[in-house]
């Protein structure tokens, strides 16, 4: 008796369960499923999903403008497969039922469609602007395609409407709470963030992220670029997981044009894909030692990290912009000369690694600041449907390159990194041991290579058509879905970075904590943003305003 596939056991529940609000489903290749369903099917769709397969998690929300309606695809990772449940709204009354109550994961990904398109989502707890500034037009919605950014005009008012300094709001029981404006700016990281933390006294009682400050129209922009010329562009997502971008969207683009790159170019793409990891881990863990007071330890992984880079830019010919992925393929080879170079100098890492652990497991001050802070439960981490190191430190099985392998990672040999606390420590030690895994995937990647081309020609007009690829970048699943319509330009290129699907758990992580463990636990977040140049303290009580700089927090933190 053959043995039911996965895409059709999960075709075959949904439509067992959904019926004729089933308008079409399909599995263009393994592990993708895509069913569409009526308008007022999604939300019964979703639940049937949750249902069969009660570990599915959502990754995000695409929007795409067909001119006469707008397509809604929810995207999820049901433990086996991605499931894309998909229904088309009416452009002009795009409405449909938020699905918050049911995965709140969902609520920044429907926020941020009804920002960029316009689509009101029914019953969303707080349904208000995500990536655009509070000042931008009402009904102009970048996303679509007959936006005109000239009648936009220039933004010149950058008030935040939702933030309210100095209003006075005395709780129930005669106390007040004080409003803590933490960023956007920061010295230590390059891309800004906000948040509105209320504080009963010392303690965190509540946080409001606000994105936006760094959004730069870049999915828009994919639109107007050929495909080859969006891989320089997607790149420049993100300085740090530049890799991940690419190699991603070079994934989606293969994928789409049914594009079989060389062996020998996936494992390239796999050794300089852990080289980022290493770099941005090694990155996180020195600035987690900065921010909590151990600034040696902070020298000693940045040190490491020098070493990474240097062999980054010896096989790519960049320290940090690796522009090393393409589509078909990647740009330079590795010679056997590089290769016994990069092996002898990751054994050197390997051979500390056991010392940075030693540091992570015994100093006292690390203990102090991180364990059980933060916490993070395993039963919090699937409903709010984090990814990466986030997830696995609260004990979520969450590695793409195990449950979803791509490049080479089908075959590599590695572990699978979890810790069950959930805590701060646990995210800190995730990152600090799967370096190590990272050291052994590349060890094996230059032993085992095989031989051949690095690189395929492809052509520029891609067929019509979509596909999503997912990568496991170094702070979790990254997303690029790509949407093809028969040109050399993409119709839709929808991203969705680890950031976004993590920073919802930070609202949990943070409440009950105390003032000075804010830089501590935000850093065990690995955020892609900067957040915490100055803090703008508000009694709401009497109305006292003062500002305390980075070093005032810090000096705070060493005397508590």
């Amino acid at each position: 008796m053959k043995e039911i596939d996965i895409e059709e056991e999960i075709i075959g529940t949904l439509e067992g369960m959904l019926g004729e609000s089933v308008l079409g489903s399909k599995s263009p290749r393994p592990r993708r499923v895509y069913i569409h369903v009526k308008p007022a099917a999604h939300k019964r769709a979703i639940s049937a999903l949750l249902q069969a397969f009660p570990s599915t998690i959502i990754s995000t929300i695409t929007g795409i403008d067909l001119g006469e309606t707008i397509e809604i695809n929810y995207h999820f990772w049901c433990g086996k497969a991605e499931v894309t449940i998909r229904t088309n709204l009416s452009k002009s009354k795009p409405e449909i039922e938020t699905i918050t109550d049911i995965v709140p994961g969902a609520s920044l990904y429907e926020r941020e469609v009804h920002d960029l398109l316009g689509v009101k989502f029914a019953n969303h707890p707080n349904l208000t602007r995500l990536l655009l500034p509070e000042s931008w037009p009402e009904n102009s919605y970048p996303l679509r395609k007959d936006w005109n950014p000239k009648q936009t005009g220039e933004i010149h008012d950058s008030s935040e409407k939702t933030l309210t300094i100095g209003e006075t709001r005395t709780e129930s029981n005669g106390g007040s709470l004080v409003n803590v404006i933490v960023g956007p700016q920061h010295p230590a990281l390059h891309e800004p963030e906000r948040f509105l933390f209320k504080l009963d006294g010392e303690v965190v009682v509540d946080v409001e992220p606000r994105l936006g400050y760094a959004h730069r129209g870049i999915e828009k922009a994919a639109e107007h670029l050929m495909f080859f010329q969006d891989v320089h562009l997607v790149e420049r997502v993100c300085g740090i997981c530049n890799v991940a971008h690419t190699t991603c969207f070079c994934q989606a683009v293969e994928a789409l044009g049914k594009i079989e790159i060389p062996s020998r170019a996936k494992y390239l793409r796999t050794i300089v894909h852990e080289f980022n990891r290493i770099h941005s881990h090694l990155l996180l863990l020195g600035i987690a030692g900065l921010e909590i007071g151990f600034e040696s330890l902070f020298q000693y992984l940045w040190r490491d990290r020098e070493t990474v880079l240097d062999l980054t830019e010896k096989l790519t010919g960049n320290r940090v912009m690796a522009e090393y992925s393409t589509i078909g393929g990647v740009r330079r080879d590795l010679t056997p000369i590089l290769g016994d170079e990069i092996k002898k100098k990751l054994q050197k890492i390997r051979d500390r690694l056991s010392f940075y652990k030693e540091v992570f497991q015994s100093d006292p001050t690390i203990e102090l600041r991180t364990k059980g802070i933060g916490v993070l439960s395993e039963e919090k981490a699937l409903k709010l449907c984090v990814v990466g190191p986030v997830a696995r430190g609260s004990g979520v099985k969450s590695d793409v390159r195990k449950h979803d392998p791509y490049a080479a990672y089908e075959d590599a040999p590695f572990k699978e990194i979890l810790y069950k606390d959930g805590d701060s420590w646990s995210r800190l030690m995730v990152r600090l041991e799967e370096v190590g895994e990272s050291i052994e995937i590349i060890t094996w990647a230059v032993d085992n290579i095989p031989s051949g081309p690095y690189r395929i020609r492809v052509p520029r007009r891609m067929p019509r058509g979509e596909s999503l690829s997912r990568v496991e970048a170094p702070r979790g699943e990254l997303i690029h879905y790509v949407k093809g319509n028969g040109t050399a330009y993409p119709e839709r290129v929808k991203i969705r970075s680890p950031t976004l699907a993590n920073i919802i758990s930070f609202r949990e992580m943070i409440r009950g904590c105390y003032v000075a463990d804010i830089p501590a636990v935000l850093a065990s977040l690995d955020p892609c943003f900067s957040c915490t140049d100055r803090m703008v303290f508000v009694d709401e009580k009497n109305g006292r305003r003062w500002i305390w700089s980075m070093n005032d927090l810090k000096a705070r933190r060493r005397d508590s």
